[in-house]
Order: structure tokens, then C-alpha cells, then sequence
């Protein structure tokens, strides 16, 4: 006979393999994109969250990719990550 803890064990694990299975798809679905968008040089969509305001220091250094501005001293840029 099956215990009452074994049964939720199992009902636990049944649903994190659902749930496993529902997110693979999506995931490969978001690093195919990113793969695309990189081979063909697009920068990633704007971050609603970052700050572009044009309260940037006079010493910094636009991206040559995005044209976004970076403190100097930074190796790759905020916005679309690409080496400066």
C-alpha cells in the first residue's frame, strides 16, 4: 500500500516534470533568438529599466554599436553588452 507521503512525493515530482517540461520549450525558444539576433548584429531591445537619461558624465564613452553611453573604463557596453 502506497503511504500518504509517498503519494505527495510523487504528485510533487509529476508536477515539477510538468512544469520542466512546459519551460524547456520557451527556453530554447529565447537562446535561438538571441543566437539570431547576434548573428545579425541587432542590439537587444531597450531594458525598460535601465537609465538613458542624458545626465551622463562628460568623460564618457559612446558604444560604437548602440551609441549608448559608458563610464570609462568599462570593457563591454551597458545597454547591448558588445565590447567597446
Amino acid at each position: 500500500m502506497i503511504e500518504p507521503g509517498q503519494l505527495y512525493l510523487l504528485a510533487v515530482t509529476v508536477l515539477l516534470l510538468a512544469a520542466l517540461a512546459a519551460a524547456v520549450p520557451v527556453l530554447v525558444g529565447i537562446v535561438r533568438e538571441g543566437r539570431q539576433r547576434r548573428r545579425r548584429g541587432q542590439p537587444r531591445p531597450p531594458d525598460p529599466q535601465s537609465d538613458d537619461s542624458d545626465d551622463s558624465p562628460a568623460d564618457s564613452h559612446p558604444c560604437p554599436h548602440c551609441g549608448t553611453s559608458n563610464e570609462p573604463g568599462f570593457t563591454y557596453c551597458r545597454h547591448c553588452l558588445e565590447p567597446l
